[in-house]
């Protein structure tokens, strides 16, 4: 078997990940780091850290250079990390050594790394968000239909606190990292619109710990919009995803931090996003099979009450 089942020859229609696959990718890792470094050096020029002209310069340049993840990795299999080869690649594509020589200034290569996670994971949150209410339409349409309109409540039920949760998980757990620099930190939160923490989280990883077990339970509840015994492939893709989700997340200890933590994320937390992409591309075309099947039955109906309080609650914004 392949590493991941999400690249595997065999599997990767099992486990399709659709558009979040592509922000846990190196092209999209390099590129959050890049947007990363630049931000940093736009609010190290504006706090008098580094010379403005060489805050303007690298800034454009991380919006203008593209550096190729191949070409870092002999330097990163010495540093035991990515950021001084994409620092030293970067500063050579510039071609402007009086300028490059700012570029991470003062800065860890932790920072640079988790800050660029949050901005990937920001965007896997909002690819999850608009196929989540996407799906709670469509299981508004089956709940009021005779296809299957049981399940359709039951999955909703449980979908919609995971959606009304998202606001405050974003507002809580996409933060900067950026060490022990109020100031400057606060500026790289507003700057690259995350959230502040507070404090250096580099060792303790709550954030990314709280994103596993909101991805874990919503692949979970979306298993829920299968009927008992169906077959098919998007039901029998749903039940695998119910498996792989609870063994990833069974990889993230409750007080796990430090190095370990990190490589605990480098191995679970991809996985964990993919498989939940995988779960919402797989329970949005079962809702779209159902509403082409035969009727289940006027025994299945819901009451006009409990259909009216999942239509409000799916409404309400």
């Amino acid at each position: 078997m392949t590493a991941t089942p999400f690249d595997s020859a065999h599997l990767h229609k099992l486990f399709a990940a659709g558009e979040i696959g592509k922000l846990f990718s190196d092209s999209a890792e390099i590129r959050a780091m890049m947007i990363v470094l630049g931000t940093l050096a736009k609010v190290q020029g504006a706090a008098g850290q580094i010379p403005e002209t060489a805050a303007k310069a690298i800034h454009r340049a991380s919006l203008e250079l593209q550096v190729d993840p191949r070409g870092l990795a002999e330097q990163a299999a010495r540093d035991g990390s990515t950021v001084p080869a994409l620092v030293e690649a970067f500063a050579g594509l510039m071609q402007a050594p009086e300028y490059a020589r700012y570029l991470a200034h003062d800065t860890r290569p932790e920072d640079i790394e988790d800050s660029a996670l949050m901005l990937r994971l920001r965007q896997a949150l909002t690819l999850c968000d608009e196929a989540l209410n996407a799906l709670l339409d469509q299981l508004v349409t089956l709940a009021r239909s005779d296809r299957h309109p049981c399940e359709a409540l039951t999955c909703g039920r449980a979908l919609l606190p995971l959606r009304d949760a998202l606001p405050e998980l974003r507002e809580r757990a996409l933060c900067v990292s950026l060490g022990d620099d109020t100031a400057l930190r606060a500026a790289l939160a507003e700057a690259l619109n995350l959230a502040d923490p507070g404090c250096d989280w580099r060792k303790e990883r709550s954030g990314p710990r709280a994103i596993a077990d909101w991805a874990a339970q919503l692949t979970q509840a979306l298993t829920l919009i299968r009927a008992p015994g169906e077959t098919g492939t998007e039901a029998a893709a749903l039940a695998s995803l119910w498996v792989h989700s609870s063994a990833m997340r069974s990889m993230f200890p409750s007080a796990q931090c430090g190095p370990a933590a990190r490589f605990t994320e480098w191995l679970a937390l991809p996985q964990l996003m993919l498989g939940t992409g995988a779960a919402l591309m797989h329970a949005r075309a079962l809702a779209t099979l159902r509403m082409d099947r035969d009727p289940t039955g006027p025994d299945h109906r819901l009451t006009q009450e409990a259909l009216g309080r999942f239509v409000a609650a799916v409404a309400r914004d």
